[in-house]
């Protein structure tokens, strides 16, 4: 079900169908909870690749995940890529660009905090 903007009087400047049509920035705010998105995103993954493939994993193990409408929980990659541009992280720097043991070395510190939220519960 899609919700409907209501009806208001367009006083701006250019297509008033560009303006309807165009999310307002504080709604864009809202709907990324709050997140500001850079341009670049660290998280992204080769599909192929099984250390990726890996950390996909980790990721929903770590429960870093958001509602996707066709696969239902899935890895949130921002979260992931905000975890490899921070100091916490032993690599920084895309996924995609990592060697073989880069990725491991990531790996290993996923693994740390699953490993730190499945201890905690118990």
């Amino acid at each position: 079900m899609t919700t409907t903007k209501k009806p208001y009087i367009y006083e701006g400047s250019g297509s008033a169908i560009e303006d309807y049509n165009r999310p307002q920035k504080q709604l864009q705010a809202i709907v990324q909870g709050g997140r500001t998105h850079s341009k670049s995103n660290w998280g992204l993954f080769d599909k192929n690749n099984q250390q990726h493939k890996y950390v996909r994993s980790l990721c929903v193990q770590a429960k870093w995940v958001v509602e996707n409408e066709k696969w239902g929980e899935v890895a949130d990659l921002e979260k992931l890529s905000d975890f490899l541009k921070s100091n916490k992280c032993p690599v920084n720097m895309p996924l995609k660009k990592m060697s073989p043991e880069e990725v491991s070395k990531v790996i290993i510190a996923l693994e740390a905090i699953v490993s730190f939220i499945y201890k905690k519960k118990s």
